[in-house]
């Protein structure tokens, strides 16, 4: 049986652009069209290799991959391999050649990742449709984990359509009186949204004094064992501590930070990997509390914005700092009426300490719409406004994401034909993310439109042969 059959639904598509001879286009480009029960779509093609615009229109339509003829004019395998350096996101690159000739020889080792022979036989095709899903990933992965941008070209046009839209730079963090709910997902997701479609400099940092996970959501759990709040504090103390002018600065210097994806505007600062460590002299009690304060203030005027994954208890002093040093609250909680009870006494809890209601918000995850609980009811029950919803993706792929240590919207954001559940989940996270910066609704908006009918036109001029 052919492996790369299978139900429209159930196979993984990816999309790209092919550069070939003119007389050749048709021919090739028709095994990859649309309509083909294939994983991999050509979605524009051109007769004419330009570098500049190549790049251009790799970004401008999210492309996985790149399908090149190297007996076209002007192709070389150093400006096919420039390509990467022009692109904001990973691209599979991908050399046909005729067999035996100097330059099937000359490119067969050279850094691309998959090189086919020409003609396209049907045994060719088969290994292509089998073997590229699996290159186009590899290749996605050992770009950079975590995140990449979407479409760059789309974020600067949709941030000129956002014209006048106000934002302002924001402290968020993710806060449950409760475990288990998704506050680790919905903070890492935040900040990939703002960060890497939004293009903002964005800080996730994990102050789960319970023990953290940011980094093992994002695949750095074995590693940069020194880079973390533990030694950021450590060092705050070693350097005078509050009262001390240079003290934070010396703690939160480029080198604690991991950088998050290719694109360097996400950094993490990684959390504590259990209570005991929690209890280093450092993060505990008063020294815990003023170093939080003083962190908060720092990677405010560093950063467009700062995501915080927080543990329950107020009663931790970093907890306690972090806390009133934020902006917004995001409350997370499950559509079931004891989780929202808990929002409701955590908000309550919230106020005590000093933080106002206003700026307290409910989040609804693994939100369904038929469990008898409409939205407005939550928000009654919870006591607080909903900044948003996220829906329950029931494919898997949230944890799969997880398990592969990327980011969710990393993984998917650059895909088209993907499932509704994880389409609608992704949905959720981005208009959430709209509420503190606007464009990344715009772009999002974009990236979901398809690029025929009335974006033809742009595409054509881009790759117009006059």
């Amino acid at each position: 049986m052919d492996e790369t059959k299978s139900s429209h639904s159930d196979v993984e598509r990816y999309e790209g652009l092919l550069v070939a001879r003119p007389n050749h286009i048709e021919h090739l480009a028709e095994p990859f069209s649309r309509g083909q029960e294939s994983p991999l779509i050509v979605t524009m093609s051109t007769s004419h290799f330009d570098l500049e615009r190549a790049a251009s229109i790799l970004s401008s339509i999210g492309a996985s991959f790149l399908l090149v003829d190297f007996h076209l004019d002007g192709v070389t395998v150093e400006k096919v391999l420039k390509i990467r350096d022009l692109v904001d996101l990973p691209v599979c690159l991908v050399g046909l050649v005729q067999p035996a000739t100097n330059e099937a020889d000359a490119i067969a080792d050279t850094g691309l990742d998959r090189v086919y022979h020409l003609p396209l036989t049907p045994a060719v095709l088969q290994r292509m449709k089998r073997e590229l899903p699996t290159a186009i990933l590899d290749t996605q992965n050992s770009w950079g984990k975590g995140a990449w941008n979407v479409a760059p070209d789309m974020i600067r046009k949709a941030a000129q359509t956002a014209g006048g839209e106000p934002w302002e730079r924001q402290t968020i963090g993710v806060w449950s009186p409760k475990g288990g709910v998704g506050k680790t997902f919905l903070a890492t997701e935040l900040a990939v949204a703002l960060s890497n479609i939004g293009g903002r400099s964005c800080c996730i940092v994990d102050a789960n004094m319970n023990g953290g996970h940011v980094k093992l959501r994002l695949g750095y759990d074995n590693h940069h064992q020194e880079r973390s709040i533990v030694s950021a504090a450590n060092t705050y103390r070693l350097e005078g501590g509050p009262g001390a002018p240079d003290a934070i600065r010396s703690a939160l210097t480029d080198d604690v930070f991991i950088n998050v994806g290719g694109q360097g505007n996400l950094q993490l600062l990684a959390g504590v990997d259990s209570m005991i460590e929690a209890q280093h002299d450092a993060l505990a009690t008063e020294a815990g509390y003023n170093f939080a304060q003083d962190m908060m203030d720092h990677l405010r005027r560093q950063f467009e914005f700062v995501l915080v994954d927080l543990g329950s208890s107020t009663n931790v002093g970093v907890h306690r700092g972090v806390l009133i040093k934020l902006d917004t609250v995001l409350i997370i909680a499950e559509p079931g009426l004891t989780s929202l009870n808990d929002s409701r006494t955590g908000a309550n809890l919230l106020e005590q300490i000093g933080i106002p209601r206003c700026d307290i918000k409910l989040v609804v995850n693994k939100w369904l719409p038929d469990i008898g609980l409409s939205l407005k009811a939550a928000s009654i029950n919870a006591d607080l406004s909903v900044a948003g919803l996220v829906p329950f993706d029931a494919t898997g792929n949230v944890t799969r994401a997880e398990n592969e240590g990327i980011s969710y919207m990393a993984k998917h954001a650059s895909k088209t034909n993907l499932p509704t559940p994880t389409q609608k989940t992704m949905d959720g996270i981005i208009e959430m993310a709209s509420r503190f910066y606007p464009p990344v609704g715009h772009a999002w908006k974009q990236r979901k439109s398809p690029f025929l009918g009335k974006k033809k036109g742009v595409i054509k001029r881009l790759f117009s042969h006059g």
